[in-house]
């Protein structure tokens, strides 16, 4: 995966920081003496690297570890060569003097620098080696023809389907609690626990899933679980787009709404089920298994039960007419 420019910019500027920090305390050492920089300093460094990464992100496999602790190894390494430089600007310093000083031997600007590594790259770590993705949607897609890296299946019903004359809002559906809450997110319960966030929630208990959302008929969150920076409301708009998409399609083959769309790429799926007043979108990671749909089936059950206890039958019964 690409760094974004927002993130390289993020590391230049707290990089500047910590060499200015280190300017201003050189060259008072604070009662601690020039180091010699043995290796086993190297190995201890490594370690507390490897320590660091881990407790920001303990899906990272050893491997990943060691990439990860090596690369802040490498860029504190480039701070301290920096350090060396700017000492020789300021200071008239011997070149390969300063440049000691900077790497491995002025021991207050060295500690600053291993302990500030880890925490200035997490956001590129976490692109490299936490799966996010490369760049957010902004629009629709346009419809495309079907290629070789993604692969779509749909299920239709012609008990179930409907055509959209004219969506009710999630007032006229779900009544004014529903609405207030509808772009809440499952860390904000400050109020009641909805039975949308206990569903998707629940669904994003499987670690394979990056967002969880139940969007109504005009697009907007119910109720919504994401990890890894995701933001769940950039994909919520697209569950309607896949919806209507799909549902062009099958009309041609004269068959009814979908009632599921599962699309699979080559390193995500995206699982779109449809009911009458809303729809659930689930982002997952490709390398899953049967367990997450049992979730998804578990957690339509959570929000149909929900929907029936705390709402009455007769704004349920609105949609339906809405939809027939």
């Amino acid at each position: 995966m690409e760094i974004s420019g927002r993130i390289s910019r993020q590391i230049l500027l707290l990089s500047l920081l910590v060499l200015l920090v280190s300017m201003l305390i050189f060259p008072k050492r604070y009662g601690t003496n020039l180091a010699d920089a043995p290796l086993i300093y190297v190995v201890v460094e490594l370690v507390f690297y490897g320590f660091v990464i881990y407790l920001f992100n303990r899906s990272l496999t050893p491997l990943q570890l060691v990439s990860s602790a090596g690369l802040c190894l490498i860029y504190r390494f480039a701070l301290g060569a920096a350090l060396g430089i700017g000492i020789v600007v300021v200071y008239q310093w011997q070149f390969k003097t300063a440049l000691i000083a900077g790497m491995g031997s002025y021991l207050p600007g060295m500690l600053l620098q291993i302990v500030a590594a880890p925490f200035i790259l997490k956001p590129a770590i976490d692109v490299l080696y936490g799966g996010q993705p490369k760049a957010k949607p902004k629009a629709p897609p346009k419809p495309q023809s079907a290629s070789t890296d993604s692969l779509t299946s749909i299920a239709a019903s012609k008990k179930k389907g409907y055509s959209q004359t004219g969506p009710a809002s999630v007032a006229e559906v779900f009544g004014p609690d529903a609405a207030s809450s509808q772009t809440g997110s499952v860390a904000s319960t400050a109020t009641e626990d909805n039975g949308f966030d206990r569903a998707t929630r629940y669904i994003g208990e499987d670690g394979s899933v990056l967002v969880a959302a139940v969007v109504d008929v005009d697009g907007l969150l119910l109720g919504n679980f994401s990890r890894r920076g995701v933001d769940a409301e950039d994909w919520a708009p697209f569950a309607l787009t896949l919806v209507e998409q799909n549902r062009q399609v099958v009309t041609r083959l004269d068959l009814d709404k979908p009632e599921k769309i599962d699309i699979v790429l080559n390193d995500k799926k995206v699982i779109v089920a449809c009911e009458e007043a809303y729809s659930l979108m689930v982002v997952a990671d490709r390398a899953t298994d049967d367990v997450l749909n049992i979730r998804i089936n578990q957690g339509l059950e959570i929000i149909r039960k929900y929907v029936a206890e705390r709402y009455s039958e007769e704004l349920i019964g609105k949609v339906e007419k809405t939809y027939v």
